[in-house]
């Protein structure tokens, strides 16, 4: 598809399938991915889809994943996404608004790919991504919905939601990526805004309601976040639960010395620290605060989350990547 956001079909060596095969899946490439190092991938997916495996779509502005993906989901093709945290995220939530039962493959081209490499262990090599973004098993993962948006990985409200709000201005500068723009965006927040951390009441399903000044409530489907924070390191995306975790307000001295534990996941026994697994949580605020969502900020002052056990099929290699 060019920049426009129509579909360009790969060139054909190969006899058109019969209308009695399955459609071929459609490939979405965000050229902006990684502030376009995702579009370097372009050629290399025309080739390797060159036949008919498949067709290439690129989006062309934000939200446009999502309609491409809804649009393929309803014609009953299988989709890939090209691109990182946020575009993946963008291409699940058309398939899922779809309410049809197609496989979502995915190459990593992002800053931060937490849910490709550290949830599903995909392949780091765009050819190799590609070939199990393909072939590789459908295996039915847990999903996250909050006020009516889906997401595969982690939603969070708190400090981390406020650095990766600053994260979407850092990632504009040269050599900001992955750990480093986490960093730099938490060093950040941590100096000169750490008094936004949020008054917040909890109502996990279930649970005692909390309310207090939090330093972050999150909760996720995955391991990681912000490119690879191990916030709830043994979260597991086919258990039918979320992990969430409440971190209090220390004072900003503990709350630098915390930081690299939260980086390693050995957060887990400190006492400003709690954790559970719920399958609901609402999250209220006095005022809309920001809340990050897979590789989106939103922002609301009221978060309704529930788990959706095995609602859609990932493509994922049997020994990961």
């Amino acid at each position: 598809m060019g920049e426009s956001g129509t579909v360009v079909s790969a060139p054909s060596s190969m006899s058109t399938p019969s209308q009695h095969d399955a459609p071929p899946p459609l490939v979405i490439l965000n050229p902006a991915g990684a502030r376009g190092r995702a579009k370097q991938l372009r050629a290399l997916i025309e080739r390797s889809i060159a036949g008919g495996r498949a067709d290439l779509a690129l989006t062309a502005g934000p939200r446009d994943g999502e309609r491409l993906a809804r649009e393929a989901a309803l014609a009953g093709r299988d989709v890939v996404a090209v691109g990182g945290d946020g575009t993946v995220a963008e291409v699940a939530n058309g398939i899922l608004a779809s309410g049809r039962d197609v496989a979502l493959g995915i190459v990593p081209a992002g800053t931060g790919n937490d849910y490709a490499y550290q949830t599903l262990r995909l392949p780091k090599e765009p050819l190799a991504a590609l070939e199990a973004a393909l072939t590789a098993p459908a295996v039915a993962m847990d999903v996250g919905q909050v006020n009516e948006r889906y997401f595969l990985n982690s939603l969070g409200v708190g400090i981390d939601a406020n650095i990766a709000a600053a994260a979407e201005h850092l990632k504009k500068l040269p050599l900001m990526r992955g750990q480093t723009l986490y960093w730099t965006a938490s060093l950040t927040e941590l100096f000169f805004h750490y008094n936004r951390c949020p008054e917040l009441t909890v109502e996990p399903y279930g649970e005692p309601v909390v309310s207090r000044v939090f330093a972050l409530a999150a909760v996720s489907i995955g391991p990681t976040y912000g490119g690879g924070f191990r916030i709830n390191p043994d979260a597991d995306p086919h258990d039918g639960f979320f992990d969430l975790c409440m971190i209090w307000k220390p004072s900003q001295l503990r709350a630098f010395r915390l930081l690299p534990l939260i980086e390693k996941g050995k957060h887990l026994n400190e006492p400003e620290v709690k954790r559970m697994r719920v399958q609901r949580v609402t999250m209220l605020a006095k005022q809309p605060i920001h809340a990050h969502l897979d590789g989106e900020v939103i922002s609301a002052d009221r978060f309704d989350a529930r788990i959706l056990p095995g609602r859609l099929r990932v493509r994922q290699p049997a020994t990961g990547g």
